[in-house]
């Protein structure tokens, strides 16, 4: 019999936690800081040229997603001693050998009191019983193996293609945008992904909405108009660095417009993202891997086809498509070349301490933990001399961290403005029996086969204001591993 997993030290979460916050500020500040090294013309400040390069930034990003895989072959590699699916393929057998054992009793007892005159053995029922269990210890034993060997099918890996081209156009766009505006505005403008998720959501999920979350929404709103309007009034007094930013005035405007509309595609690829889980079980990290995968593999082909239609063109030599010149400024410069390893890892980190604090934790957790990731990056960024303290920024960051901080449910509007939702369902875990304490990432496949086998399985379930109690399941691929933004909106 397996034993349960001891849970994560108060001390192993706050390295994950800690960890997240570094990688993900790094992210940014590697990029904004990236966009601010000189290539060429450097003794020249009229004609001073500095790297701006938002493809193959990022095709780096998809680089970093892309080492996910190679987390994902190390953990569940045979030489680990911790291999999760090792633990599976155990605690199945142990699950099943525990409903054998349970058979073998019902087999072995009367089915009628001693004191009854003859015994009577329902020789049938015992044997359909037996036959039942039989099937469902060997469909558990080969799941378990199946998950173990192939976690999931490389043929259905493409249907991570969709978000990974949702991806390369909200990732690109938002790096240009990075071009015009400091790195602090670039990440609490970030924040207008709530609204669009929650929209898209309405629209393509199916889901609804309360009235607390259009509320939240609205606050999300103002505070990236605010966020907006404190990088358009800032603008006449930052000094020119770039050739993009000839136009102090517009440049500002093209960035926001920009990162706004990003945001429009990032929401898409999580509705997208949402919908394959509800209908595959798949490892998020092996899902993180597989989006780098496609999108490195479509941004260099993308690049390369822009190149010959663009960026080969006299118009075009130097601009944003043209590959070799692009490739020549990364690999000749070491500030490029180093910060863009360092990017690459940092967002493998990024997104491996993010999903083991989502599992530890809750996606709420997360998304609260990325709010304080903008705040570090604004502190960085004030710190390095690249920008200084707004007050309209801070009432404008204020508003976003508010907004979303409601409609993940972490707060609440004050009662007098009458915008609270009634009480939502109490979520009880039911405890579980004894067999069952194993492995809590147990695939939901072996979890089928041995549902009916094994009556005394735990089940979440939820307790509405009568006392009714209704079994809850989450929409994801994988149990509790919800999306942030979509955790909270309610299925109609």
């Amino acid at each position: 019999m397996v034993s349960a997993p001891k849970p994560p030290t108060a001390l192993q979460i706050a390295v994950l936690v800690a960890v997240m916050l570094v990688a993900g500020t790094s992210n940014s500040v590697f990029s904004k800081w990236q966009d601010m090294q000189c290539v060429a013309n450097c003794d020249d400040p009229a004609r001073k040229k500095v790297f701006e390069q938002p493809v193959w930034q990022t095709a780096t990003m998809f680089l970093g997603e892309t080492l996910c895989l190679v987390a994902f072959k190390i953990i569940n590699s045979k030489y680990n001693p911790y291999n999760p699916s090792r633990r599976r393929v155990a605690s199945a057998s142990a699950r099943a050998a525990a409903s054998h054992s349970q058979s073998a009793r019902l087999a072995s007892a009367p089915l009628s009191r001693p004191d009854e005159s003859a015994f009577n053995f329902n020789e049938s029922a015992i044997s359909l019983r037996g036959d039942e269990e039989e099937e469902g210890i060997k469909a558990a034993q080969m799941a378990a193996k199946q998950a173990e060997e192939n976690p999931f099918a490389w043929e259905r890996a493409i249907l991570f293609w969709g978000p990974a081209c949702c991806d390369i156009c909200g990732t690109t766009a938002m790096n240009v945008g990075l071009l015009f505006v400091p790195v602090s505005i670039y990440q609490m403008l970030r924040g207008a992904l709530v609204l669009w998720v929650g929209v898209l959501s309405l629209l393509f999920l199916g889901r609804k909405m309360t009235t607390s979350q259009w509320s939240s929404l609205a606050t999300v709103m103002a505070g990236v108009a605010v966020v907006g309007c404190s990088s358009l009034l800032d603008a006449p007094k930052k000094e020119v660095q770039s050739t993009a930013a000839e136009e102090p005035a517009v440049s500002p405007l093209v960035g926001v417009c920009l990162i706004l509309v990003a945001q429009v595609f990032t929401a898409s690829q999580f509705v997208l993202e949402e919908k394959i889980m509800e209908r595959q079980a798949v490892e998020p990290l092996l899902a993180a891997g597989f989006e780098g995968f496609f999108g490195l593999s479509t941004t260099i082909t993308g690049l390369l086809i822009l190149h010959v239609f663009i960026g080969s063109k006299p118009s075009g030599q130097g601009g944003y498509f043209d590959a070799p010149e692009g490739w020549h400024q990364i690999v000749s410069n070491p500030s490029i070349w180093s910060s863009s390893i360092a990017i690459a890892i940092s967002i493998a980190l990024f997104n491996f301490c993010g999903l083991a604090v989502t599992r530890t934790l809750s996606a709420t957790s997360r998304s609260t933990i990325d709010t304080s990731r903008t705040l570090l990056i604004w502190l960085v960024s004030m710190s390095l001399g690249w920008e200084h303290f707004k007050w309209l920024q801070v009432i404008g960051f204020g508003l976003l961290v508010y907004g979303t901080f409601v409609f993940n449910g972490i707060t609440q509007f004050p009662k007098w403005t009458g915008l609270r939702d009634a009480p939502q369902p109490i979520t009880v875990i039911l405890p579980a029996s004894d067999d069952e304490l194993s492995d809590g990432d147990d695939d939901d496949d072996v979890d089928d086969h041995l549902s009916h086998s094994n009556s005394s399985l735990g089940r979440s379930r939820s307790v509405d204001t009568s006392g009714r109690p209704m079994t809850k399941r989450s929409g994801s691929g994988r149990r509790g591993e919800v999306s942030p933004l979509l955790k909270n909106i309610d299925e109609s």
